[in-house]
This record gives structure tokens, C-alpha cells and sequence, in this order.
């Protein structure tokens, strides 16, 4: 019964994410912070997404970065990865050094997207790399270098040098051999 309720919760917040009007919206906010799961994640990330109303938009980051439970990465990732975000993919990588989450295991994700994406996305990746306390193991770490130098060669705009940065990032990391 207690599980009933608080999904039926979670299914209006969500359903008020998107609403038209702004005050339905914030309550939302207001609510997921007390009462949020991460099934309402990529619903928040939508939101974010769609949404032309500045302070929305504002309140919906803050949220993000106050994030501080772990089990939130993989949607955040699902997100990440997905082009229909493509304009919200510096922010959503941001968050993982923001909130001090832990995105370790998923360094590839992010080297591929600092490769592939805008100076922006490239500039969020290097902040996220930079704050990893985490032991790699050294074969993934080779295989991202090698595609990061790839990339570098190809790089014909001032991408390059956060490319090279990035690369560094990369040698300075603990492996774990």
C-alpha cells in the first residue's frame, strides 16, 4: 500500500515536469527533492530540454548538482549518451564533478563524447577527469589514448589543444597494472 502511494507520487511529479505552467512545475522540483527517484531522471532531463523558461531551467540544474545519490549515474549516462540532449550535454556532464559522483567506471563514455562533441562538452569531460580519484585499469586507459592521439591528429580547430589537455588528464590517472 505504502509502495502504491509513494509511485503514484513519483507518476504526478513527473507528469507535472511537464507541464505548461511553470508553478505546476517548480512544485515539482520542489517535491523531487523530497520525495525523488532515479526513475525521474531522463523525465527531469526532458524537462530541462524543452523548457524556454529561464528560472525552470535554473532550478532544474541546481537540482542536478545537488544530486548526491549514486544510483542516479546510469540514467545520467543513458542521457549523456543520448543526441536528442545534445544542448544540455555540458551541463549533464558537469554534474558528475558538481556533485562529486562517482562516474569512474564509465570514463570511456566520456572520452568518446569529449572526441565527438563540442569545446564545451570537451572542457566538462577535462573537469570531470581531473577530479577522479579512482584506479583504472591500464588497458582501457591505452585504448583511450590511442583514441584520443587519433583524434588529435584529425583536430583541425582549437579543439586540438583541450584534446591534448585531455590526453594528459589521461597519463596522470592511477592504473592499476
Amino acid at each position: 500500500m505504502a509502495d502504491s502511494k509513494k509511485n503514484n507520487r513519483l507518476n504526478n511529479i513527473i507528469k507535472d515536469l511537464a507541464s505548461s505552467e511553470s508553478k505546476k512545475v517548480f512544485t515539482a522540483l520542489k517535491q523531487l527533492r523530497k520525495h525523488g527517484k532515479k526513475e525521474a531522471i531522463l523525465p527531469l532531463i526532458n524537462t530541462l530540454h524543452v523548457t524556454d523558461n529561464e528560472e525552470v531551467k535554473n532550478e532544474i540544474i541546481n537540482l542536478l548538482f545537488d544530486l548526491k545519490d549514486q544510483s542516479v549515474v546510469e540514467e545520467l549516462i543513458l542521457a549523456i549518451k543520448d543526441d536528442r540532449f545534445i544542448k544540455e550535454k555540458p551541463t549533464l556532464i558537469s554534474i558528475f564533478w558538481q556533485s562529486s559522483l562517482d562516474s569512474s567506471e564509465y570514463i570511456s563514455v566520456f572520452i568518446k563524447e569529449a572526441i565527438k562533441g563540442d569545446y564545451m562538452v570537451g572542457v566538462e569531460v577535462l573537469s570531470v577527469i581531473d577530479n577522479y580519484e579512482a584506479t583504472f585499469q591500464e588497458t582501457e586507459i591505452e585504448d583511450l589514448k590511442f583514441d584520443l592521439d587519433e583524434a588529435i591528429e584529425c583536430e583541425q580547430t582549437e579543439k586540438v589543444n583541450l584534446l591534448i589537455s585531455l590526453r594528459a588528464a589521461i597519463d596522470a590517472l592511477n592504473l592499476e597494472f
